[in-house]
C-alpha cells in the first residue's frame, strides 16, 4: 500500500515559496472525467485517460445518474494558467472520496492520499508560468489491502469525489490562535511553516489594531485590543494579520516584502470540571443533533446553502451543538457555525473498528496521522469544542486502549484548547475513558438490541439503561461531565400510526421524548445529542451484518434528508427550551 504520510499532505507542508504574491486558484468546476469501474488507483492511474464525460467539482461522481453507488476510479483532468513561476504550491483539498492520486503535467503531485474527508494540502515543486495540467484520480472502492480508514460496514455511505472543492495556493504559512485568558483577551499565536522562528514584528487585528509581538520559537504571546469572547449567543469572531514587513521572519533578500498572513479566530474557553461543562466560565447544557455531511441529490458535496439551512433549522429547535459524526468536517462548515454561533464536535474517521483493526501497525498509524491533522486543520474554529475519535470502536479491548490513549495524545499534543472524548458504546466493561475529559455514551434501548412493547415498557427501558450507564461511569470518574452522543430512533417521514407502530413518526416522537424527560430529569447529565439529524443513505443493497436499512437510509433524523421535519421537531424544540441559557434543566 503506498501512501503519503499525513504530516507532508495534510497539515505541515514545507517553507513558503519565494513570497509569490499568485493569489490562490480556484480549481473548482468542469472537469474533464472517465470512470474506471471496479478498479483501484493503482490499476486506473493514467493521466493520458481518454475522457468520456464532464464531472463538477465540487461533487461526488457516485451520486450522478450514469454512475450511481458505483464503484471504482474517477478520472478527472483539467488545465489551469500561471501568470509566473513558483518555487512550490499546494494543491489544497476540502475533504475527498475515499483516496486520491494527482500528477501536475504528467508528474505525481505527493503519493497516494488515503483520508477520506480529510483537508490535504499536497506539495506540488516547482511550476513554470504558462498553462499546466493536473490530473487526479479518486477511488472509492472498499477494500482493507488499499483503504484501512473507510470500511464496508460502517453505517454511512462513503462517497467518490471532491466534496468541498479544490484550490492551489502558493504559501502555505498559517498562524494558529490559542487562547491563554478569556478574561484579559491574551492570545497566543504560532507562526506555523514560517522558515524562521524568532522575530520582531507588528501584528494587526482587526484591520485596524497595531500590536506589537516578539515571536520566539515561532510562538508569540500579546492581548487582543477591544476584544469580545465568542459564544452561540455572541458569536464574535476576530482577525489578526502579520505583515507587510521587512522582517527577518520569512524573507531572504532585506528588500522583499513578505505578504501578509490573517487568521480568524475567536476567544474562548471550553472547560470539563465539577461534573459540568463551561463555557467562559459559565455552565453550557450540550442541546443538539448528530449531524452527516449528506443529501440525497449530492452525496457528502453538500452545497453552502444547505449547511446554513441546517444551521437555521438547529437554532430553530432551540439546539446549541452538532456532533459531526463520523469523520473531518468540512472547513466551510465550521466557517458558517463560527460565524453563526453553533457549538461543534469533530471527530476523525472510524465507526465500530474492532481489536484486530485496531492493532493493526498501519490502521493505528493513519488513525494517529490523520486525528493530529483534523486538530490542524481546524484549528481556530471557534465552534469546535470537542474533538474525538473513531466512533463506537473496541474501547473494552486492551488494544482498544492503547490506540485511544494514542489518539487522547495526539490531540492535546496540539494544545488547541478542545475537549477531548468518543462516542462509548461499551458502557459496561469500557477501558478507555480513563483519559477523556469528558465521558459521552451511545445506547438504543428499546430499539436496537430489544423490543420496546408497551408505551410503559419503551420508558421502563430508556430509564433504566440509562440508569445502569451513568451510575457505572459516576463511580468511576466522579467529577467528569457526562453527555449521551447518541439516543433516538428511526421513522420514515410522512408515515403515521395512531397506535406508534415502531418506523413511524408517532413512534419516534413518543420514544425522544422520553429520551428528553429522562435526561433532562438527571442532574448528573451535561448534554444530549440526538441521534440524528437528518435522514442519509447508508449501506444501498448491503448491511445485514449490521441491521437492516429500509431504502438504503438510515432514517433516525428529526428531518428527513431533503429537511422536511418530522412531528418530533416539535417536542425536541419544546425540551430544548427547558435549557434554555445553559444550566442543567434539572437543576
Amino acid at each position: 500500500m503506498t501512501t503519503r504520510t499525513i504530516a507532508g499532505a495534510l497539515a505541515l507542508g514545507t517553507a513558503f515559496c519565494a513570497w509569490a504574491r499568485q493569489e490562490p486558484l480556484d480549481l473548482n468546476g468542469s472537469w474533464e472525467f472517465a470512470l474506471a469501474e471496479g478498479k483501484t488507483i493503482e490499476a486506473a492511474n493514467n493521466p493520458d485517460f481518454a475522457a468520456t464525460d464532464r464531472m463538477s467539482v465540487p461533487g461526488c461522481w457516485d451520486m450522478q445518474p450514469k454512475w450511481l453507488c458505483k464503484r471504482g476510479t474517477g478520472l478527472y483532468r483539467r488545465t489551469f494558467t500561471l501568470s509566473e513561476p513558483v518555487e512550490n504550491a499546494w494543491i489544497v483539498v476540502d475533504g475527498m472520496g475515499l483516496r486520491a492520486r494527482f500528477a501536475i503535467d504528467g508528474k505525481p503531485a505527493g503519493g497516494i492520499q488515503p483520508f477520506p474527508w480529510a483537508r490535504l494540502e499536497i506539495p506540488t515543486g516547482p511550476l513554470g508560468a504558462g498553462s499546466h495540467t493536473i490530473f487526479a484520480a479518486l477511488d472509492n472502492v472498499l477494500d482493507w489491502s488499499t483503504q484501512k480508514l473507510a470500511l464496508p460496514y460502517y453505517d454511512f455511505y462513503l462517497y467518490g469525489g471532491f466534496y468541498h472543492g479544490v484550490k492551489m495556493v502558493f504559501d502555505n504559512r498559517k498562524l494558529f490562535v490559542r487562547t491563554r485568558d478569556y478574561k484579559t483577551g491574551t492570545v497566543e499565536i504560532e507562526a506555523v511553516d514560517f522558515a524562521k522562528g524568532d522575530f520582531d514584528t507588528t501584528l494587526v487585528f482587526d484591520g485596524r489594531n497595531e500590536v506589537k509581538a516578539a515571536f520566539r520559537n515561532f510562538r508569540a504571546t500579546v492581548r487582543v485590543p477591544d476584544f469580545k469572547l465568542w459564544s452561540p449567543a455572541s458569536p464574535n469572531l476576530h482577525t489578526v494579520t502579520l505583515g507587510e514587513s521587512r522582517s527577518g521572519a520569512t524573507a531572504t533578500d532585506a528588500q522583499e516584502r513578505v505578504p501578509p498572513v490573517v487568521a480568524r479566530f475567536g476567544i474562548r474557553e471550553i472547560k470539563a470540571e465539577k461534573k459540568r461543562l463551561w463555557l467562559n466560565g459559565e455552565i453550557l447544557f450540550i442541546k443538539g443533533a448528530n449531524r452527516h455531511e449528506a443529501h440525497p441529490q449530492f452525496g457528502a458535496a453538500t452545497p453552502e446553502a444547505l449547511m446554513v439551512q441546517d444551521i437555521q433549522l438547529l437554532k430553530s429547535i432551540n439546539g446549541n451543538f452538532f456532533r459531526g459524526c463520523h469523520y473531518q468536517q468540512s472547513q466551510r462548515f465550521l466557517d458558517y457555525c463560527d460565524e453563526m454561533g453553533v457549538l461543534v464536535w469533530e471527530e476523525s474517521l472510524g465507526w465500530g473498528n474492532n481489536a484486530k483493526q485496531m492493532g493493526d501497525p498501519e490502521y493505528f498509524r493513519l488513525q494517529v496521522e490523520q486525528t493530529r491533522a483534523m486538530v490542524r486543520a481546524s484549528f481556530n474554529h471557534p465552534s469546535v469544542i470537542i474533538f474525538a475519535f473513531q466512533n463506537e470502536n473496541a474501547s473494552q479491548t486492551k488494544e482498544g486502549k492503547k490506540m485511544n490513549d494514542a489518539l487522547i495524545d495526539a490531540i492535546r499534543s496540539q494544545d488547541s484548547g478542545r475537549l477531548v472524548t468518543f462516542a462509548c458504546n461499551h458502557n459496561m466493561d469500557d477501558l478507555s475513558n480513563e483519559n477523556t475529559d469528558l465521558i459521552s455514551f451511545n445506547t438504543y434501548p428499546g430499539w436496537i438490541g430489544s423490543n420496546a412493547g408497551t408505551f410503559e415498557n419503551q420508558k421502563n427501558l430508556i430509564d433504566a439503561a440509562v440508569t445502569k450507564i451513568v451510575t457505572r461511569y459516576r463511580k468511576l470518574y466522579p467529577e467528569k461531565p457526562i453527555i449521551v452522543s447518541e439516543m433516538g430512533t428511526t421513522a420514515i417521514y410522512g408515515y403515521h400510526d395512531p397506535a406508534a407502530g415502531q418506523g413511524t413518526e408517532e413512534f419516534q416522537l413518543y420514544y425522544n421524548k422520553d429520551v428528553l424527560d429522562r435526561i433532562f430529569a438527571d442532574p448528573e447529565m451535561a448534554g444530549l445529542t440526538f441521534w440524528h439529524f437528518a435522514d442519509a443513505r447508508t449501506y444501498h443493497r448491503d448491511g445485514s451484518n449490521i441491521r437492516s436499512k429500509l431504502l438504503a437510509e438510515n432514517m433516525a433524523g428529526i428531518y428527513d434528508g431533503y429537511r422536511r421535519a418530522k412531528i418530533v421537531t416539535v417536542a425536541i424544540k419544546e425540551g430544548f427550551a427547558r435549557a434554555a441559557a445553559g444550566e442543567s434543566p434539572a437543576k
